[in-house]
């Protein structure tokens, strides 16, 4: 194995100041899956019950005998629905036994939770519109999502690689850090290790480096510390720059990385004092960090060292998040993405597909958004915080680039939202939460691992959140939307089922299903086959507008996803989905 580690990144230019339009303003919309002590019940008009401001007590007493819970009278609603509240905040199942219960009373017309609304999280960062892989489907990491449960509040990342500058839109979630490097050459600074962890820059000229290294050639400063940080937790929602994936997160910056590279020796040590553990001549790490970014790698199987020093992090409860390199060859060849008890992550494109540098095969886990450029200045890369100093620091820019060094920080960002929400959970869950939810490959990526990694699915995984089944069934009641409306679900369908078995039934207003596996479907993109299906297009359907229908014999394993289209406007619709073994 060589003493010295390469940075995993291909990086090209754009103007320091990246001129976008302004984000759009945030857009209210129903949280379906928070807690609510409201319940909202109509009552038909022929029952000659709840039309005035005030209910009957023994209107009352009925409805909270079916409900199974007490219930007390708040008010009357415009639409002459009345307004209940339960004795405390039940959960989205205890909501949805109780509406049930009280939709079989004949008298009532609808029954439903009363929900809170909140703010959908689209940040105002204006270059935000420009990070294509938070946000498109198609290559996304499906963020805007996760950020309505979750922004990384609490959670602590550490970034094993050159340092940071004090970029503008990254300062404000830097904790202090410490510079690991103790070799002089390497380091550029002029000094061993200290704690300052500024990047002075890692330039060198030709033949500076190793002779046998093929890109021992002059090269610039890369600031590529800075970029992976500014992916992990750039400063959201300040009205300037980019987004970052967990952006109240805090960031730990651990230098190791120097001219032509970092030492061994020096990233393992880095790697245990970043997870909180002992390092001698080294103060201890104040900010133990539950997940580690290594956006870096050698050729060669994992030795001992980087593996006493990983299983050391894991020990102390802290996720490894590494890159698989950018050599179009097998990860296992690679270090640190062969060693054991890591999440090894490759590459995508903008299409979905593997990246055309990116290593693959047995030791990756999974893939995340990391680009790929065609030219310089080619939006097709990653963007995130940056210098436009070509060897000291210069002033603060943005820069798109590409490698698996950016695709590992979308990972180690995910992992940082999961730990917000759970800060107990053990590296083995956040792996195993990280690899079950994945979405499928749109375009080709053999050798990628479990899947594109999804942050709202993982999420949604741990806090019971989102329109996601839970392996076997999904069931959604009093379901409206306006005419041209979309809704999408999910239903994760465990391997070796026999059969899943799609249905809407829907009281008002014509509705469209559609059903596709592995991609979200749109209309005109789904055709009848063995993983997609549109009812209301097969030829001979006999199913009515209010009742339509999907059946997949041996469905595959992953997520299948529902949506509704609103055909004309509907409400009171009921949609079930269920995978039988």
């Amino acid at each position: 194995m060589r003493s010295s580690i390469k940075a995993l990144m291909q990086k090209t230019a754009i103007a320091t100041a990246v001129s976008l339009a302004c984000a759009t303003p945030f857009a209210a919309h129903a949280n379906e899956t928070g807690l609510t002590d409201g319940i909202i019940i109509k009552y038909k008009k022929s029952s000659k019950i709840g039309h005035g401001a005030k209910l009957a007590q023994d209107t009352i007493d009925k409805a909270s005998q079916r409900a199974g819970h007490k219930l007390r009278h708040k008010r009357r609603m415009a639409s002459g629905a009345q307004v209940m509240r339960l004795e405390g905040r039940k959960s989205k199942a205890e909501l949805k036994k109780i509406v049930e219960r009280l939709k079989q009373d004949p008298n009532v017309e609808y029954a439903e939770p009363d929900l809170l609304m909140r703010p959908m999280a689209t940040p105002n960062d204006p270059s935000y519109w420009n990070q294509w892989h938070y946000r498109e489907s198609t290559g996304g990491l499906n963020l805007p999502s996760a950020w309505d449960v979750t922004q990384g509040e609490g959670a602590v990342v550490a970034v094993l690689d050159t340092g940071y500058r004090p970029h503008h839109d990254l300062v404000d979630n830097l904790l202090p850090g410490y510079d690991m490097i103790s070799n002089t050459f390497v380091s550029v600074d002029g000094d061993g290790r200290d704690g300052d962890a500024t990047d002075p820059g890692d330039w060198h000229t030709d033949n500076a480096c190793q002779s046998d290294d093929p890109r021992n050639y002059e090269s610039d400063s890369s600031w590529h510390g800075t970029h992976v940080a500014g992916t992990i937790a750039a400063t959201t929602n300040n009205n300037m720059g980019v987004a970052g994936v967990a952006y109240k997160a805090k960031v730990v910056p651990v230098r190791v990385l120097g001219r032509c590279g970092g030492l061994t020796s020096d990233i393992a040590d880095a790697i245990v004092w970043a997870a909180g553990g002992s390092v001698s001549g080294v103060p201890t790490n104040a900010n133990p960090a539950q997940v580690l970014n290594l956006s870096l790698g050698g050729e060669g199987t994992c030795g001992s060292a980087y593996q006493t020093a990983i299983n050391t992090a894991r020990s102390l409860g802290a996720t490894v998040v590494v890159a698989a390199g950018n050599d179009d060859d097998y990860a296992s060849r690679y270090t640190p993405a062969s060693c054991d008890g890591v999440i090894t992550v490759a590459a995508t494109d903008r299409d979905g597909g593997r990246a055309y540098y990116s290593n693959y095969g047995n030791a990756v886990d999974m893939a995340a958004p990391g680009g790929a450029q065609s030219f310089a200045n080619d939006s097709n890369g990653i963007l995130s915080t940056d210098n436009s100093g070509t060897r000291s620091p210069g002033s603060d820019a943005y820069y798109y680039s590409q490698g698996t060094s950016m695709a590992a920080p979308h990972v180690a960002g995910v992992a940082a939202l999961l730990y917000s929400v759970d800060p107990n959970l053990t590296p083995d869950e956040v792996e195993s939460v990280l690899s079950n939810t994945t979405r499928s490959f749109p375009s080709s990526c053999t050798g990628c691992g479990a899947g594109i990694v999804d942050a709202a699915a993982a999420v949604a995984s741990i806090t019971g959140n989102g329109n996601t089944g839970n392996g076997t069934s999904l069931v959604e009641t009093n379901v409206a939307g306006a005419s041209g409306s979309w809704l999408t679900y999910q239903i994760e369908v465990e391997p070796g089922m026999s059969s899943l078995d799609i249905e809407i039934f829907n009281d008002n207003g014509e509705v469209d299903l559609y059903v596709s596996y592995g991609s979200s479907p749109t209309r005109g993109s789904v055709v009848n086959d063995t993983e997609n299906c549109v009812p209301y297009e097969w030829v001979g359907n006999t199913n009515g507008y209010n009742t339509e229908s999907c059946s997949f014999n041996n469905p595959s394993a992953g997520t299948w996803y529902i949506a509704l289209h609103g055909y004309e406007a509907f409400n009171g619709l009921t949609l079930t989905a269920e995978a039988k073994p």
